[in-house]
């Protein structure tokens, strides 16, 4: 069915969806394909702006991701969801905390933006995200040195995650983010997709490979197809696609993620315009607030991370030609709005008028506004986002989370003076 689909929309999109053609092809599903571009086309200059960040990358991804050894859902498990099955994905809501005032402390209660540290005893919760992490900084590199004992160890990675019939996770959430004591079905625990959608977007980067095979490929769609299938017909899912929050909003950038690396092109114009867009109405205040991120005990986070996720979600619609940083609704709701609410607390966050218990990390703001600048053809945010600062690669060395060394590599020209 799922191969049907693929070649009858396969042909449709070439007649409608241009910027889905050979010349314009897809490299990534969550990278701004043009930035991944520059950013090799500058490190082949030996550009002296880029040269750090890209040494700085390679030289961790050479000393510690190529001789990882494969993580998956069922390595050192501690906990097994409620099925038995250990290729069940399992993991613990992180808000959530014993109830001191009852002996066992079930049912745990919710204690927002405080984090549990048992969260990090379900393994899912860290091995996911080293390996989600892990693939990434190899697939860039790949990209960008065209050597290929990177995509061969992103290769192997995968399908131990995915492929394997012993270590393959199956392709389902509905124990993730589990709530000790709590009977009923969430879909909560589906943000954590998100790394679930990064892998995928480290496979399609080192899909021209020889190390990545078309089997390999055709397999990854399968469990693509069958992730999307349970993320849009079962309980959970269907309970986070009514989340009127930052949930509900990255559940569309994950499906959005996996309808774009099994090709359907069409499907996906029909989620971004018919699902995502409409959430700027829903979701927004009139003075371009997102209350319910405000009403968070970490309220400049979530309303950052909400955007972090329309973000991503119109750099996946730029790849077949929809800008959702141009939309306005009939109430004149826009992104646009949003960036002018929130913009001066970039610039300074100590003045957020909201609960903010844990401090901002100010180059979040400075990535936003250079994405909005750049979509909305305003110099204003750019120059903006250059003077808050973007510098995520200086603790890189003591931090191994992707997302610092990556961006620093695509968005190195905010750093030019």
């Amino acid at each position: 069915m799922k191969q049907l689909r693929i070649i009858f929309t396969g042909f449709l999109t070439l007649l409608i969806l241009s910027s889905c053609s050979k010349k314009e092809e897809v490299i990534s599903l969550l990278y701004d394909d043009a930035l991944l571009k520059a950013a090799k086309e500058a490190v082949a200059a030996n550009d002296s702006l880029i040269m750090p960040k890209y040494l700085d990358l390679k030289e961790y991804v050479d000393s510690a991701c190529l001789t990882m050894e494969p993580l998956s859902v069922v390595k050192d498990k501690k906990r097994v969801a409620p099925s038995r099955d250990p290729r069940d994905y399992i993991t613990l809501s992180p808000y959530w905390w014993p109830d001191p005032t009852i002996p066992d402390g079930v049912p745990y209660i919710r204690r927002d933006g405080e984090r549990n540290p048992e969260v990090y005893e379900y393994n899912e919760r860290v091995n996911s995200t080293i390996f989600a992490e892990t693939v990434q900084m190899l697939a860039v590199t790949y990209f960008i040195s065209n050597d290929e004992k990177y995509a061969q160890k992103a290769a192997e990675m995968l399908r131990v995650w995915f492929l394997d019939p012993v270590t393959g996770m199956n392709p389902n959430m509905t124990y993730s983010q589990s709530v000790p004591g709590m009977v009923e079905i969430r879909g909560t625990g589906i943000i954590d997709a998100r790394r679930v959608a990064s892998a995928l977007n480290a496979a399609k980067i080192i899909e021209k490979s020889e190390s990545w095979t078309e089997n390999d490929k055709e397999e990854l769609q399968d469990w693509a197809d069958a992730f999307l299938y349970w993320l849009e017909h079962s309980v959970n899912g269907l309970k986070e696609q009514a989340a009127p929050n930052n949930h509900g909003t990255w559940y569309e950038v994950t499906r959005q993620a996996l309808i774009l690396y099994i090709g359907d092109y069409e499907y996906l114009r029909k989620v971004i315009t018919e699902k995502l867009i409409p959430r700027i109405e829903s979701q927004m205040d009139s003075d371009g607030s997102f209350p319910h991120e405000l009403a968070r005990t970490l309220g400049l986070h979530y309303s950052t991370f909400v955007l972090e996720a329309f973000c991503i979600s119109d750099i996946i619609g730029k790849k077949i030609g929809i800008n959702i940083w141009t939309q306005e609704t009939s109430s004149g709701k826009s992104l646009a709005k949003a960036i002018e609410y929130v913009k001066p607390y970039w610039q300074n966050p100590e003045e957020w008028p909201h609960m903010q218990i844990k401090p901002f990390e100010k180059d979040r703001g400075a990535q936003m506004l250079y994405c909005a600048g750049k979509r909305t053809n305003n110099e204003e945010y750019v120059k903006l986002a250059k003077s808050i600062g973007f510098y995520p690669d200086i603790n890189s060395k003591e931090n191994s989370n992707a997302v610092p060394r990556i961006n620093a590599l695509l968005y190195y020209q905010l750093s030019l003076p």
